[in-house]
């Protein structure tokens, strides 16, 4: 047995590919709203850090849905292209960009790639003065510091890290994660059937987003994808405010963006804090 075998699925033909991802893509889906059910129910009994926990697990498995999706708007020439995508299914750091981009408005797909770049350093300074501390990458940090106890080094000190620490920032009845809604309407209008994919495979293929590429663009790429499945009779009855959330939500693809973790070595970061405040005096 080997697992985490996704980039296997480049070396499947065309259909064999769209049955796979149609497969993985149910069973993401009932088990996102296990999930979120569970998290409901801890919220409303006041564990409210259970109920956190869990949201955000259906938070990384939408993110995983969201990726498997864009693998089939991706086109499948070079095979290293696709295989780099897919490779996104295992990645916390992939992942939790994917949910963040869900909430975010760009206005071209490199100004996407602007607001990921935000969130990809491995380290970064902020504070009061903005850089009184060195803090861990947010989205990795994000993650990890809810779920582990963990000893950690901040400069010369250690200290135990406690997931509950800064709880009472945290409220109930937090809002749905918006990469979980995104992938419940996704799912809910037919896109992760096999025919589906394949019609959205063939219309987003034909037009890899550019750079310049600009939102209005996206958006009508997103309506012409669900009048091709009404057109071929799999797009699913639902809510017209599910199809508007579509059309205007459903974000840019990003197979090419790179979501990769920049490098800051600690050095740098005490240079920039040792040196604040020079230009002042």
């Amino acid at each position: 047995m080997r697992v985490r075998a996704i980039k296997d699925l480049t070396q499947l033909g065309e259909q064999e590919f769209f049955n796979a991802i149609a497969e993985g893509l149910d069973l993401i889906v009932k088990h996102i709203t296990r999930i979120y059910a569970g998290a409901t129910t801890l919220d409303e009994a006041g564990q409210t850090h259970a109920s956190r926990v869990l949201s955000m697990i259906a938070e990384e498995e939408a993110a995983k849905f969201l990726i498997l999706i864009d693998a089939v708007r991706c086109p499948r020439k070079p095979e290293s292209r696709l295989a780099g995508q897919l490779g996104r299914f295992n990645q916390h750091l992939a992942k939790g960009l994917y949910a963040r981009a869900c909430m975010w408005c760009p206005v071209t797909l490199g100004q996407l790639q602007e607001y990921v770049n935000n969130d990809r350093e491995d380290f970064y300074l902020d504070g009061p003065n903005d850089v009184d501390w060195i803090y861990r990458n947010q989205v990795i940090q994000n993650r990890e510091g809810a779920l582990y106890v963990d000893y950690v080094a901040h400069d010369d000190k250690h200290r135990w890290h406690d997931p509950l620490e800064f709880e009472e920032l945290h409220f109930s009845g937090r809002p749905e994660p918006w990469s979980v809604t995104t992938t419940k309407h996704l799912h809910g209008v037919g896109v992760s059937t096999a025919a589906a994919l394949a019609a959205v495979a063939e219309l987003w293929r034909a037009s890899p987003p550019a750079p310049n590429t600009h939102c209005s663009e996206i958006w009508r790429m997103n309506q012409r994808t669900l009048e091709l499945m009404d057109k071929h009779g799999l797009l699913k009855e639902q809510p017209a405010s599910t199809y508007a959330w579509l059309i205007r939500q459903w974000q840019f693809p990003m197979y090419d963006l790179d979501l990769s973790e920049i490098k800051v070595p600690l050095e740098t970061l005490r240079e920039q804090q040792r040196n604040w405040g020079q230009d002042f005096y």
